[in-house]
């Protein structure tokens, strides 16, 4: 009896032993797994647009979700009333780059949302009418949907990111050699290749809508109807939805011009095209004028963006 027990106390130190090595080993394996799969860096929507456009906008959707369902309905052939509205309602803030100018006029959009990745291959099949195609990532080799219908391109390389339009093989590229960086690596380094001056006027507002572009004149003719000759570089500014009037929108404008003498000049014809110039703002440079408080019926604006 003795012998007996002796045995089976034996046999439990030796099977608590080897729980032991085996809860060790696991423990191990947990460490040595979390060191090698670090956090990766986290994405922003408008790193991923290319520097090719010359009409940059953000549009958050709680804003105005009507002028992102224009955008997408007025850049993206066939794609139903149906498809837009789904569309919309996942959206957070849009950042689209066109042309206005009818130069290469296909919209690139970078969108912050909210669609699970799961779920789009359970709604975007050839059955529903979609040319289904595997991108694999440069750097991960991680497999990325890209999704093809009536000329629309879309993807979604992760949950908080929709792709549309122009390049959008070339957009999820670019996600994937930024997201495989570590996130220690990459704090305060900006991917993107928009110029700095884009970049920042379009993702530092939380609420309006924010517009910038390169090719103000043309933005000129299309807003005041007049021919505007301007030494300009820039225009930017941003516009809410007029709270007294549904269809109209209040716009200020920020005119960058190429020096000083031309700022002066220039703020006396805008004076005349929209009314009074402010340029006591203390924020400005010498190089530029401020308008503030300018009427826009919204139909104007989609005229201007449908260039």
């Amino acid at each position: 009896m003795k012998r007996h027990n002796h045995l089976w106390s034996l046999r439990r130190e030796s099977w608590s032993l080897r729980l032991s090595k085996g809860l060790l080993l696991i423990s191990l394996l947990l460490i040595v797994s979390c060191k090698t799969l670090p956090n990766l860096t986290v994405v922003k929507a408008p790193e991923l647009l290319n520097n090719k456009k010359n009409f940059y906008i953000s549009v958050p959707s709680a804003t105005d979700p009507e002028l992102i369902k224009f955008l997408i309905k007025n850049n993206i052939q066939n794609i139903s009333d149906s498809d837009v509205d789904e569309i919309v309602s996942r959206i957070d803030r849009a950042y689209a780059g066109l042309n206005a100018d009818n130069k290469n006029p296909r919209l690139q959009l970078a969108i912050d949302s909210n669609i699970p990745v799961k779920y789009i291959p359970k709604i975007m099949t050839k059955k529903n009418g979609w040319e289904v195609k595997e991108l694999t990532g440069p750097v991960s080799q991680s497999k990325y949907g890209i999704f093809t219908q009536n000329q629309i391109t879309m993807a979604f390389p992760s949950d908080k990111l929709t792709l549309i339009g122009e390049d959008v093989e070339g957009m999820v590229n670019k996600y994937d050699e930024v997201h495989s960086i570590p996130a220690e690596d990459s704090v305060g380094v900006y991917y993107g290749t928009l110029d700095e001056l884009t970049y920042s006027w379009i993702t530092e507002s939380a609420s309006e809508i924010r517009f910038i572009t390169n090719k103000p004149e043309t933005f000129l003719l299309m807003l005041t109807g007049q021919k505007l000759t301007l030494q300009l570089n820039t225009v930017r500014g941003s516009f809410v939805c007029d709270p007294k009037n549904d269809n109209q929108y209040i716009l200020d404008f920020i005119f960058d011009f190429k020096n000083e003498k031309a700022a002066k000049a220039g703020k006396v014809m805008l004076g005349f095209a929209f009314g009074l110039a402010d340029g006591s703002d203390n924020s400005l440079k010498p190089t530029e004028v401020k308008i503030e408080g300018i009427k826009l019926s919204k139909k104007q604006l989609y005229d201007i963006l449908s260039l």
